[in-house]
């Protein structure tokens, strides 16, 4: 009988056989470079054990991550074959580049909140002071202007816009149609009826006030020069218009009718070269102001301008004899010497700039004054009309760049100050900046 051929142990994963050798448990391969351990379920489980080394050969863990990494290789070369021999894509009108991966996903900026972005206030016409929203605080009405980027440059826009009298936040804003030069002298603001009146260059618009929306719209025959709300008329703003085709707007109705003689108090004395300050100077306040005539001298002071207000004889004019440092002299009708001449600024006269003063506003126990400084900018000063005690002298912020204040106004317990592309707000007791609009 023939004797049983011995079974050589194989290796469990490529089925090749191995020699045995006495004493030797761990063996490697000679195929497949696997690891064999004949001791099966009983080998004990390191944390961690170096690869097994043949003699003169390379780490069998070198091997397995070569042969891993080739395979990873072919795939990668594999599939960017694929991409480039790829017909183009329909929708990408080109070939996919090389790599296959998607693109990153695109994410659109935040949205611009018009709030928060930069604007100028146009200084050349007083804010319109009403309040809006019923809450009890007057906000302001006016035109502001927005630089606009384009393809060439910057385009500036005009529109009316309203702000809230508390916390200065924008409540509205409408854009204005018409020629920026035009823009300038025709766009005037008025409240009545419940409606704010914006004019354009060729048009009167009725705007919704807590909200700006444009709720009705009235053609002009040429551009309008001024709106007037007539004493005792709550319905009614008259429009003055250049070519003298005057009308008289219902906003409750948005009927409008020619009226070519203006209401009694919408009227406006014909300037008198004689009685009237030089014209430039009186359109800067809407208190008469008049020449000198008949003012009393006093030593020192030359007289220049005499208002009438709460009574009082409000005279500004300069030093005299010497440098022309502005004053203001104050009588009672008829009185022969002053209830108080001043200096106008709290300050060195010798940093006060030579001028005589004409940028006024009043309040009816107090006098409201801007005045230049040689350095440079402009202060607002603060007088009691009757004592000519300075409550206050500030500053102008801003006031050394462009152009100056050219009108200003109280209102409500504020000063309200324009200049160039800045509204600046002051609280009218102390004197502290309550905010400014606009933005350089």
């Amino acid at each position: 009988m023939a004797r049983a051929r011995p079974t050589s142990p194989r290796c469990p994963s490529c089925n090749a056989p191995f020699a045995l050798t006495e004493g030797q448990a761990l063996y490697t391969c000679g195929y497949c470079n696997a690891s064999i351990d004949t001791r099966g379920a009983t080998a004990p489980r390191p944390s961690y054990e170096a690869p097994t080394v043949d003699s003169g050969g390379i780490p069998v863990g070198v091997i397995q991550l070569g042969a891993i990494g080739a395979v990873v290789a072919l795939f990668f070369v594999g599939v960017a074959v694929f991409l480039i021999s790829a017909p183009d894509s329909p929708s990408s009108g080109g070939p996919l580049p090389v790599g296959g991966t998607a693109p990153s996903p695109v994410v659109a900026p935040p949205p611009v909140v018009a709030q928060k972005s930069k604007f100028q206030w146009d200084s050349t016409g007083l804010p319109l002071l009403v309040d809006l929203n019923g809450d009890g605080t007057d906000d302001i009405v006016g035109r502001i202007r927005r630089l606009v980027p384009n393809t060439g440059g910057m385009d500036i826009r005009s529109k009316a816009a309203a702000f809230d009298g508390k916390s200065l936040e924008l409540l509205w804003e409408l854009e204005l149609q018409g020629e920026l030069a035009e823009l300038y002298s025709t766009v005037h603001f008025a409240h009545q009826g419940g409606r704010v009146v914006v004019s354009t260059p060729d048009a009167v618009l009725l705007l919704e006030p807590a909200t700006g929306k444009q709720l009705g719209k009235v053609a002009l025959s040429d551009k309008p020069k001024r709106l007037c709300v007539p004493e005792g008329d709550a319905e009614s703003v008259w429009v003055e218009v250049a070519d003298e085709r005057n009308l008289l707007l219902n906003t409750a109705t948005t009927a409008a009718r020619p009226v070519i003689e203006p209401p009694p108090s919408c009227g406006v004395p014909k300037w008198n070269s004689r009685e009237d300050c030089f014209i430039t100077t009186a359109r800067k306040s809407p208190v008469p102001c008049l020449n000198p005539r008949g003012v009393p001298a006093v030593p020192g002071f030359r007289a220049e301008h005499v208002y009438k207000w709460q009574g009082l004889d409000v005279v500004m004019g300069s030093r005299n004899p010497g440098s022309r440092m502005p004053m203001t002299a104050v009588f009672e009708p008829g009185a022969k010497a002053p209830l108080w001449v001043e200096g106008v600024g709290d300050m060195d006269p010798k940093n006060v700039k030579e001028s005589v003063v004409d940028t006024l506003s009043f309040s009816e126990d107090a006098l409201f004054m801007v005045y230049g400084l040689k350095q440079g900018g402009e202060q607002l000063v603060r007088r009691d009309l009757r004592t000519g005690r300075v409550g206050w002298d500030v500053p102008v912020p801003n006031s050394t760049s462009g152009s100056g204040t050219s009108a200003f106004k109280h209102h409500g317990g504020r000063v309200f100050v324009p200049h160039w592309v800045w509204l600046d707000i002051f609280d009218a007791k102390t004197g502290n900046l309550v905010g400014t609009l606009g933005a350089w």
